[in-house]
C-alpha cells in the first residue's frame, strides 16, 4: 500500500461516512425523527455512549454499532484486495523480468488512480459534512426545547458526524503531503 496510515482505504470504506451524511441529512428535515426510527440507530446509541472518550474513531463506533466488531477500540478496516493480491502474488505473476517490471508498474499506475478518486470522494464528502455538521449546530440551539430523546438523537448524529470530518480531514491532509 502506498499509503497505509489513511482512515478510508477504498472507495467502499467511505460508505458508513455516505449513510451518516444522509442520516444527519434526515435529521435536519424530519423534525419528529429520533434514534428509534433511524437506520443506523445501533451506531448512535454507541454514539451516544461514547461522546466522553477521546480517542475513539468514526469507523469504530459504526463498526461496533452495526456488530462488526466486538470492541469498538480493537477495529481493523477491510482488507483491500487489490493491495494484498499485488502484494502477494506479483513475484509468481511474471516469466521474466520485463514483464515484472511492467506489472509493478502498472500496480503502481492502478494504486496512484485510485487514491486520486479516493481523495476526490473523500474531499466531496468532507464538504458535504461540513455543511450538514454546522446546520446540525445551528439545529440543536433551535430544538433546546426538545424531548430528551430528540436532543440525545441529533446530539449523537452530531458527534458521529465530528467523528467522520476528523477522519476525512486527517486523510485529505495525507493525500495533500503526498
Amino acid at each position: 500500500m502506498l499509503l497505509p496510515d489513511l482512515n478510508f482505504t477504498t472507495i467502499n470504506s467511505l460508505k458508513p461516512v455516505e449513510i451518516v451524511i444522509t442520516e444527519a441529512s434526515r435529521a435536519l428535515k424530519e423534525q419528529d425523527r429520533v434514534i428509534s426510527s433511524s437506520e443506523i440507530a445501533n451506531v448512535l446509541r454507541i454514539t451516544l455512549q461514547t461522546i466522553t472518550e477521546a480517542d475513539i474513531s468514526f469507523r469504530a463506533i459504526y463498526a461496533y454499532g452495526t456488530s462488526k466488531s466486538n470492541n469498538p477500540e480493537e477495529y481493523i478496516p477491510s482488507e483491500d484486495a487489490a493491495d494484498t493480491f499485488i502484494s502477494s502474488h506479483l513475484p509468481y505473476l511474471t516469466a521474466n523480468l520485463n514483464d515484472g517490471l511492467l506489472a509493478l508498474v502498472g500496480s503502481i499506475f492502478f494504486l496512484v488512480f485510485r487514491r486520486k478518486k479516493i481523495k476526490q470522494k473523500e474531499q466531496i464528502l468532507y464538504d458535504e459534512a461540513m455543511t450538514i455538521e454546522k446546520s446540525l449546530r445551528n439545529q440543536l440551539l433551535l430544538e433546546a426545547n426538545a424531548s430528551q430523546e430528540r436532543i440525545d438523537y441529533l446530539k449523537s448524529i452530531h458527534a458521529l458526524l465530528t467523528y467522520a470530518l476528523k477522519e476525512l480531514k486527517r486523510d485529505l491532509t495525507v493525500l495533500k503531503a503526498n
